[in-house]
């Protein structure tokens, strides 16, 4: 399980207190069964769905939420100018600007109809997910957790970034993955875009890689797909560079003490805008390409807009349902529904790590700070989002 893996697991561990029974096994159990599980399975799982599949594991029942989708357009109505570009920077930065969104992915193959933007300080991330049931038989659908039987990623690193780190696999005794033939990035192939490439497969992951520019990567990996080999060729050519300013359909919201902006995730489903997040850092740490420390957001159509969705952590705040999930080591997911001007929107503030949770305040400081987002006028056509 890869770091990103496990924070997301975390992160879900912390928001499903509502389905979680009494007196029930650890997160870290539940972490280390979820790793055999995600090395088990030969479908792709995204991490969502791994924490799911480890319920069931425990016996415990998880219940998946009715979602409504969203009402606005995706990647196929961005606001503002674009400014078209031949390719990628021709020098690698030391950081991205994360209030700048720099490509799209063009060529994809059937059915991925799930993806995600994220900007970062130091790797960009694209990806796309073919969707499916979280079970058998069962609907496919968008939500807070979600399974897929193929996967895109696509990752662009600032100078000396590791785009790799994710396939990087630990060896576990118990459940070892299959070596690779070669270390990454691989054995050299065709170029891309003039640029020398190498091509990689292990673990059930291909990845065709390049420098961009001195010291800086891009790496296109994929796994579930027939003909691996093709289909990253396919979607590294199909590449569109641009110059893109991020916005958000919400006001803007003070930075948590001691904080700066890491990144913004907008994720879409077959078009809908599911939810867009800011991700914040501590100042103190931002020098290190690692995870994150505090998520600012609003999501349309994941939880239910009048709070129905939350049970067991249900309270009130400021006359509105909302919901407060406390994880281990700093974790927690803090919701507040009926966001004014939005029937299904919900906003929530989360927290990745001690010093985040300290930097909004805890639970408390948490619940108010998301209870305090409103959207932006006319937030249900994305030409009307504020940039950052």
């Amino acid at each position: 399980m890869s770091h990103d893996e496990e924070t997301l697991v975390r992160q879900l561990l912390a928001r499903a207190a509502d389905d979680l029974p009494d007196g029930g096994v650890g997160p870290e159990t539940l972490l280390v069964a979820g790793e055999q599980v995600m090395r088990r399975r030969r479908r792709v799982v995204t991490a969502a769905a791994a924490i799911v599949t480890v319920f069931a594991l425990f016996g415990v029942a998880v219940a998946v939420v009715g979602v409504r989708q969203g009402t606005i357009p995706g990647d196929g109505n961005l606001p503002s100018p674009t400014v078209s570009r031949t390719g990628p920077p021709a020098v690698a930065p030391e950081r991205f600007d994360p209030t700048r969104r720099l490509l799209r992915l063009g060529n994809l193959p059937a059915g991925a109809g799930h993806q995600s933007y994220q900007s970062d300080l130091y790797v960009i991330s694209v990806r796309a997910d073919v969707p499916e049931a979280l079970s058998p038989g069962g609907p496919v659908e968008p939500g807070p957790m979600m399974a897929s039987s193929a996967s895109v990623v696509v990752r662009v690193g600032a100078r000396g970034q590791d785009v790799f780190g994710q396939y990087r696999r630990k060896s576990d005794r118990r459940m070892p993955s299959p070596a690779p033939s070669v270390d990454l990035p691989g054995s050299p192939v065709a170029p891309v875009g003039g640029h020398p490439a190498h091509l990689w497969a292990g673990g059930g992951d291909t990845v065709l890689s390049w420098q961009y520019a001195p010291d800086g990567w891009i790496s296109v990996g994929v796994i579930g797909f027939d003909q691996p080999e093709a289909v990253v060729r396919q979607v590294a050519t199909g590449l569109l560079w641009e110059e893109q300013r991020v916005t958000v359909p919400f006001e803007p919201v003070a930075d948590p003490p001691g904080s700066m902006l890491k990144g913004v995730e907008i994720r879409t489903y077959r078009g809908r805008w599911l939810d867009v997040t800011a991700h914040y850092v501590m100042k103190a740490g931002a020098g290190e390409a690692g995870g994150r420390d505090i998520l600012i957001g609003v999501s349309d159509g994941v939880f239910a807009g009048d709070g129905s969705d939350f049970r067991r952590t249900r309270l009130m705040v400021r006359g509105r349902v909302a919901s407060a999930d406390d994880g281990p080591k700093g974790f927690g997911a803090y919701r507040v529904a009926q966001v004014p001007g939005c029937a299904g929107c919900v906003a929530e503030v989360d927290t990745e790590s001690e010093a985040g949770h300290a930097a909004v305040g805890g639970r408390d400081g948490g619940l108010d700070l998301a209870a305090s987002i409103r959207l932006v006028d006319g937030s249900d056509d994305p030409t009307g989002w504020r940039p950052l």
